[in-house]
């Protein structure tokens, strides 16, 4: 697959792992901006499909890739009245809707620099982000922005509350803001390099203050072969007619460029549902058959929901062909069930804020592999190495690194160059994650600092998880390290129990147990708590810091 903006070259139909590649090279411009690239569709096809909140799944709003860029240059000629210029910073807080895509657009074409906040952060993270980041402007959800609290008083200047859906097409809640803003031409846009600053993503913080990752416009180009791949989209045209969607927050790595702007960029629709509560599993599934979704990026928390709370078949959601899971570990009982239950193809990939896309399945195209999560992607090449960054040997586990340069490897930590220095170890971007490869496939066995240190020994929660989980009394389970006064650390593991099946001591006894057997005493929990449902982060991955709490049985 190529064209004007690509960058590289795939073939339409690839017939193995060594088709994709082999002889792959990246093609990256002088000259790259992202807006560009995600308005390059043709203006009369449908860019985006929009569900409302209180709107019927089957019902909602659409825009053309035309009216996304009236929207776009009529924004961006607002902001520049304002003051934004290249090279400032924006912060953006908005659920998924249209008007967020607009906002994104706007700031790219001025050759700003995008700080994407989660609806979801408490008062003090989210006046961190703004302080930290140095936002010259915020553009914010009016319901989120009127409970902001003290953090009103620190905001900038120009901050610009949305009432999301209200005004008129296509600018929609940002409509009074723009006010008579001319959306024929606005100013031209400006002209990026591929590695010119284009956002600013912070990490999900869970333990500390969250890192501001910078990533270049190449960033979106860097992450496409891994979207061709998992979602099995070689060929142009299944691009353009792909509609895709994912109920994760569009204020993550993972949303926006896993899904949001490659699609954009390849042509297709990208799928939005707006929600103000927290995942609902039927609501997902109607708004999946109700807008035609094809492709979806589920993280295995939501997939694990729809399991429990739904019973669907695949008249259900006869449109969809193929399914991204990511973020965190993906059991191989979760992935069989929904190519079971859903009929879909279900691709597992392996990423970070600082370096997205990386790894993975392609199952249209190489097998999966037992226990893996798939091979590097084209353009990603992937060692693994020891604590000094020398290679370790086949099936021996070390830290994921990935070699420089990389357009999906990011420039810096805002503000802080130790930990930029830490990372970007001359030729490497050193990951923080543990695996090993075997026979070309990576297979993840966690963070560096998630692994137990026990007795001496050293224990992936990844793999504790994957044999509770082989287990059939247990729907799911989460595996972290507690300090134990004799032997540093003991394993402690959150279960949620099979349907029917009560959680008791004997329960606990005979898991703790199954575990000894399966992978050897020393792996062994020496504690299980039963809960319904697991903590999760604010980017819906396992919460393994032991503060998220779940829900107690």
């Amino acid at each position: 697959m190529t064209g004007p903006w690509t960058g590289y070259e795939l073939p339409a139909s690839p017939t193995g792992y060594g088709d994709l590649r082999d002889g792959f090279e990246w093609q990256i411009p002088d000259r790259y901006n992202i807006a560009d690239h995600a308005l390059s569709g043709d203006g009369d096809a449908v860019a985006l499909r929009h569900v409302a909140a209180e709107d019927e799944p089957y019902t909602g709003t659409t825009m053309t890739y035309g009216e996304l860029a009236a929207a776009t240059r009529a924004l961006a000629a607002r902001l520049a009245d304002g003051g934004i210029a290249a090279g400032d910073r924006v912060a953006v807080c908005l659920p998924q809707c249209p008007e967020l895509v607009v906002a994104h657009l706007a700031v790219y074409r001025l050759g700003g620099v995008v700080v994407p906040v989660s609806m979801l952060l408490g008062e003090h993270s989210f006046g961190y982000v703004l302080d930290h980041s140095d936002a010259s402007a915020l553009v914010v959800d009016s319901e989120r922005w009127n409970a902001a609290g003290d953090v009103r008083t620190a905001a900038p200047t120009e901050t610009v509350p949305v009432d999301v859906g209200s005004g008129t097409a296509p600018l929609g809640g940002l409509t009074e803001f723009v006010g008579d803003a001319p959306s024929s031409t606005g100013p031209p846009a400006v002209e990026t390099r591929p590695d010119d600053p284009a956002l600013v993503l912070y990490t999900s913080g869970t333990t500390s203050d969250p890192k501001g990752v910078v990533q270049g416009h190449q960033y979106l180009l860097g992450s496409l072969p891994g979207y061709h791949c998992w979602f099995d989209l070689f060929d142009p045209t299944a691009a353009r007619r792909a509609r895709v969607w994912t109920p994760s927050e569009w204020a993550w790595a993972g949303a926006l460029f896993d899904v949001v702007f490659p699609t954009l960029a390849l042509g297709g629709t990208v799928v939005s549902s707006l929600r103000r509560a927290g995942f609902d599993p039927e609501r997902a599934l109607d708004v999946v058959a109700g807008q035609g979704v094809t492709h979806a990026f589920l993280p295995p928390t939501a997939l694990r929901a729809i399991r429990r709370e739904t019973d669907p078949a695949p008249d259900d959601v006869p449109t969809l062909e193929t399914m991204l899971c990511g973020g965190e570990h993906l059991p191989d009982d979760l992935a069989a069930w929904a190519t079971d239950r859903l009929a879909v193809t279900v691709n597992e990939a392996y990423g970070q804020t600082e370096a997205n896309a990386l790894a993975g399945e392609s199952n249209g195209v190489y097998p999966a592999a037992p226990d893996g999560l798939g091979r590097p992607y084209p353009g990603h090449e992937i060692v693994v190495v020891d604590e000094d960054g020398a290679p370790v040997p086949t099936g021996e586990g070390g830290e994921i690194a990935v070699v420089r340069p990389d357009p999906v490897v990011m420039q810096e930590y805002v503000d802080d160059p130790a930990a930029t220095a830490a990372v970007l170890d001359d030729d490497l971007l050193r990951t923080g994650d543990i695996g090993r490869f075997d026979d070309g496939v990576l297979t993840h066995l966690g963070r560096a600092d998630d692994l137990v240190l026990t007795a001496g020994y050293r224990v992936s929660p990844l793999e504790v998880e994957s044999a509770l989980e082989a287990h059939p009394a247990v729907s799911a389970a989460l595996v972290r390290g507690e300090p134990d006064p004799e032997r540093g650390q003991r394993v402690v593991a959150t279960v949620v129990p099979s349907p029917d099946v009560t959680p008791d001591d004997d329960l606990a006894s005979v898991l703790k147990e199954s575990v000894a057997e399966s992978l050897g005493p020393h792996k062994r929990p020496r504690d299980i708590d039963f809960v319904s449902s697991l903590p999760t982060t604010r980017t819906d991955k396992a919460d393994r810091s032991g503060h998220g709490g779940g829900d107690r049985d």
